[in-house]
């Protein structure tokens, strides 16, 4: 063991439970993956409930930690019985341990251990239309019990942490900040032409395209990346096709709508959900990567898109402009126009000047200086210190 006396930590990953994971889970998998790879003194103790459904993602990490256990329970009860009356501990499940970290916008009730949660982005109260209001409802009541009790939190960018400051009121002291990361290495080699071609087949695909990747909801803007789509076809006749890989969310008739209204069904492909060999060999062999969310928490595909050495166009709010630097293409999300002007300079970037910035850039948010990042805060709050 190094780094001196083993803190145990006590962990809710209900989020790891719903399969296939989507964004929160693979940040959640990946991170403790990286920090479960390491010889740093944590004894670390996995929790997590759902009405049904077993998670592979949990079996995976369960043979790096001392303990795991999955309950059959209902998270809205969970929720509720947590936030309202602090019952049952989650050293129930766990044992005995120093520091309880609910993995996504809930705090664990404890006996003893000090407190913490991980809080993705502040979506819902900047755009309370990209939420379903009972969904709503409840990530407000999770947050502003987090708020009042835990002894840190978790953000997982400075944009996050500057939300929360100034939407709920968070001491900044108590706010700090993990990044999302990168395997850069799952994005090295030669891109095998061949597997590329065989799903591009599949997907009736022929030549280049521009990509989207993203479960289809209101907040990634893609009604108005079509409006912006749209108008660069009618103005040159070599605009590749726009692929939308990802999950159909929540209120995405919106999209297929659209669609259909400016008549792109020819030229827009929905890939649904893919593997992830499958979306990293996608990105890999894009021409470029539309990504004009009107709000991200951090935006894992940009830097994943950075990382593959694809030209990135994305929005210049929130955690975009900090994943990407000065390496991508900044536009309005909410202006059909700036975003059209973006994809014309996206499909204009062509040379290697760009992309090989956007990868060197990538290289600062890898999973591993994640893994380092959460492991300071956990030292830090056992130490006393929630700051």
């Amino acid at each position: 063991m190094v780094g001196g006396e083993s803190i145990r930590i006590g962990m809710d990953v209900s989020c790891l439970i719903p399969q296939p994971l989507t964004g929160v889970g693979y940040y959640t998998f990946h991170l403790l993956h990286a920090l479960l790879a390491r010889e740093r003194g944590l004894d670390v103790r996995l929790f997590g409930s759902m009405a049904r459904g077993k998670s592979a993602a949990v079996q995976r990490l369960a043979f790096s930690c001392s303990r795991t256990r999955v309950v059959r329970f209902p998270a809205r009860l969970k929720n509720w019985l947590w936030t309202s009356i602090e019952w049952p501990p989650i050293e129930w499940f766990t044992g005995a341990v120093d520091i309880a970290h609910g993995a996504f916008h809930l705090l664990p009730a404890t006996k003893r251990a000090r407190r913490m949660l991980t809080v993705f982005d502040l979506s819902g109260l900047r755009y309370p239309d990209s939420r379903s209001a009972g969904n709503l409802r409840r990530h407000v009541s999770l947050l502003r019990h987090a708020v009042a009790h835990a002894d840190a939190i978790v953000a997982i960018s400075h944009s996050c942490k500057a939300d929360l400051i100034e939407l709920l009121d968070v001491p900044e002291a108590r706010i700090h900040v993990v990044y999302g990361g990168v395997f850069l290495d799952e994005f090295d080699g030669a891109l095998d032409e061949d597997a590329l071609a065989a799903l591009k087949g599949r997907l009736g695909l022929e030549g280049d395209y521009l990509i989207h990747l993203g479960t289809l909801e209101p907040r990634k803007n893609l009604p108005r990346l079509l409006e912006a789509y749209a108008r660069v076809r009618e103005d040159r006749g070599d605009c590749p096709k726009l692929v939308l890989a990802g999950r159909a969310g929540w209120m995405f008739d919106d999209v297929f709508e659209t669609i259909e209204r400016l008549r792109l069904s020819d030229h827009v492909v929905h890939t649904g959900y893919l593997e992830r060999a499958d979306a990293v060999a996608l990105l890999r062999g894009a021409r470029g990567c539309a990504y004009p969310s009107l709000y991200e928490g951090f935006g894992l595909p940009v830097l994943e898109a950075m990382a593959a050495r694809i030209p990135v166009m994305t929005s210049n709010v929130s955690s975009m402009p900090e994943v990407v630097g000065g390496t991508g293409i900044l536009i309005e999300p909410e202006s059909v126009e700036s975003i059209a002007a973006g994809l014309e300079a996206l499909l204009g970037r062509t040379g290697a000047e760009w992309t090989d910035a956007a990868y060197k850039r990538a290289g600062r948010f890898t999973w591993e200086h994640s893994a380092d990042a959460l492991e300071a805060v956990y030292r830090r709050l056992h130490a006393g210190d929630g700051r």
